[in-house]
């Protein structure tokens, strides 16, 4: 009987953490094998169950109802690791806008970890946004805030409400925003030099301002985002280090 109470107190545990690293950037790399993954989970959740605090979860009356339970468990795993990567596709985002104007924007490369193709600075600065996560010990902070909303967010717990609703839509508009304020000084310059071109262009009509232009912009690019990465790490720093505070603000809304 008590192994059938751990085992129904450990599975909402582990379907909450399988949603939350099937969505998060590392762990939700589609290369990476399921059974890994798995294993990832179950081994955090048994962790996180031994090491108190989180009881035995009442079994619901009927079969129908646990299932319920569970699902709700994967949303809000899910719900959990899709805020995170937003944070990083903001990053992504930012290196696609500028390859779009640099005019790299054709340079597109499959990328395995989001299944699609991207451009070369979209997967510079996710990268990037990658290895300062794990060199300010972020992923730390992430494992205890997931840690945290088992007690915020007791299994079954989870409501949607008007306040989580808007506190989403807020993270997708500061992802957004994030995403072109890191872009707008490689657009300005390029936007600058479309007009100074069209200007050549029409004062000079024998310059081949296509020609010219072309590696002109890649290059302007290359050097205002090189001038821009020594403040670009203090700003990844700022996202990463409020991320497990909005985390917990949005289960908080949940709960």
């Amino acid at each position: 009987m008590e192994n059938v109470l751990v085992f129904q107190s450990l599975l909402p545990l582990f379907i909450r953490m399988s949603g939350f690293f099937v969505t998060m950037p590392v762990p939700g790399y589609r290369g990476a094998p399921v059974l890994v993954k798995a294993a990832l989970s179950l081994a955090v959740s048994y962790l996180l169950f031994l090491s108190g605090g989180y009881g035995y979860v009442p079994l619901p009356a009927s079969a129908p109802a646990y299932v319920l339970l569970l699902a709700g468990e994967a949303l809000v795993g899910i719900g959990i690791g899709f805020l995170v990567l937003l944070f990083f596709s903001a990053f992504r985002m930012a290196g696609q806008l500028m390859d779009v104007k640099i005019g790299l924007g054709l340079a597109g490369v499959f990328d395995p970890q989001f299944g699609g193709s991207a451009t070369l600075m979209a997967q510079f600065f996710n990268m990037l946004a990658l290895v300062l996560y794990f060199a300010l010990n972020g992923h730390h902070q992430l494992l205890l805030a997931l840690a945290g909303s088992y007690r915020l967010i007791p299994p079954g717990g989870a409501g949607l409400s008007g306040d989580s609703l808007l506190q989403v839509t807020g993270m997708f508009a500061g992802a957004f925003g994030l995403a072109f304020r890191i872009a707008a000084p490689v657009v300005v310059v390029i936007i600058i030099v479309d007009i100074a071109l069209g200007l050549v262009s029409k004062t000079v009509p024998q310059i081949q301002v296509f020609i010219i232009g072309l590696p002109l912009k890649v290059a302007l690019g290359l050097l205002v985002i090189y001038l821009l990465l020594p403040h670009l790490v203090p700003l990844m720093e700022d996202v990463f280090t409020r991320l497990p505070e909005q985390l917990l603000i949005f289960m908080e809304r949940l709960s």
